[in-house]
């Protein structure tokens, strides 16, 4: 199996520092490090405050930060350009979109803030933020914090990684419908329904059935090419309309 391609966004004063970010880019894509965000080019509106890069289809602020927030949610970390610590107010809007991801942050300097500087990550380079991220285990790419379509994600990744991407819709809905079962099963258990075993060694048995159940509706959402976010949003609107008695 081949193995994915890291990737990563720098971000930093594009106004100041952008020559040097930059180079920091062809830095990381000579490691075979994907930068989604920004690309290497030049800025065509220097002196003005928001810079625009040679790159950029279109000089609307909120369009492009909004895409360079996008490709931070997609990528595997986020690495702050910082000479002498400083970051500005769009900086930081993007280091507190990458911690809420729960996305490993790495940085040029120690960022000069007082309060910032304990939460900019590790000083490294990008050789050594290409090895951090390669030791680390895919598991490490999902927390508490994941959005439902992060969780889709990872989900697809495993299933490539465990060898079970060859199974159909009606292969995984079947899988699933018997997890059900041992989840009825484990939850008549832990409940105690013609069930001597102590309680407390029941309801790590429930909550591991509760997650095969998960995975595997995961699972099936990406064979159908369905966002269970939007389906679930959708049918909340649904939902919204109706009088419930």
């Amino acid at each position: 199996m081949t193995k994915k391609k890291l990737s990563i966004v720098i971000s930093g004063s594009f106004r100041r520092y952008f020559d040097g970010i930059s180079e920091t880019v062809r830095t990381f894509e000579s490691l075979d490090v994907n930068v989604l965000s920004p690309k290497a080019s030049k800025v065509v509106n220097p002196g003005e405050e928001f810079a625009v890069l040679e790159t950029d289809d279109t000089d609307d602020p909120r369009i492009l930060e909004q895409r360079h927030l996008d490709a931070i949610t997609a990528a595997d970390a986020l690495y702050l350009y910082d000479p002498d610590g400083y970051i500005g107010d769009s900086s930081k809007m993007e280091l507190g979109w990458a911690l809420a991801l729960g996305k490993p942050v790495f940085c040029k300097e120690l960022v000069d803030d007082s309060t910032l500087k304990f939460f900019c990550g590790t000083v490294a380079t990008p050789e050594q933020v290409k090895k951090a991220l390669e030791s680390r285990s895919p598991l490490e790419s999902i927390n508490e914090r994941s959005s439902v379509a992060v969780l889709q994600h990872y989900i697809h990744e495993m299933v490539i990684r465990r060898g079970f991407d060859k199974e159909t819709p009606q292969d995984v809905l079947l899988l699933l419908v018997e997890e059900i079962g041992e989840l009825a099963k484990a939850l008549r258990k832990y409940l105690g329904l013609k069930s001597n075993e102590e309680k407390g060694d029941r309801y790590p048995i429930l909550e591991g059935e509760i997650a095969d159940v998960f995975i595997y509706l995961l699972d099936l959402a990406n064979l159908l090419q369905i966002s269970l976010f939007h389906a679930l949003h959708e049918k909340e609107q649904e939902n919204e309309k109706r009088s419930w008695g």
